[in-house]
């Protein structure tokens, strides 16, 4: 199984510090019970998780160019299509 957990940064950074220095102080067991329980599971099977808004983008940019229009009006149609897994982070939305 695999899934996806949002971990804060400084937590996830400690975690990494323990493992390298092979010290475990165990401190964030509970928080790390608590997000893997309401961790988004991915489904069996998935293909790439890839960033649909950006290739959107490109497709709307290749859109200038009348060659491209139909075929890039086709791949933003599909993927809005497409299922959402995992909702875009907010912070990337602003970039």
């Amino acid at each position: 199984m695999q899934i996806v957990i949002d971990i804060p940064e400084e937590i996830y950074m400690d975690i990494k510090e323990e493992v390298r220095t092979k010290v475990n102080t165990f401190e964030h067991i509970p928080f790390l019970h608590e997000i893997i329980s309401v961790g988004t599971q991915l489904p069996k099977g998935h293909g790439r998780l890839i960033d649909a808004d950006k290739v959107v983008a490109e497709a709307k940019e290749r859109m200038k160019y009348p060659a491209n229009h139909q075929y890039m009006e086709c791949v933003i149609a599909h993927m809005g299509l497409a299922p959402t897994i995992i909702e875009a982070d907010k912070e990337d939305k602003n970039e």
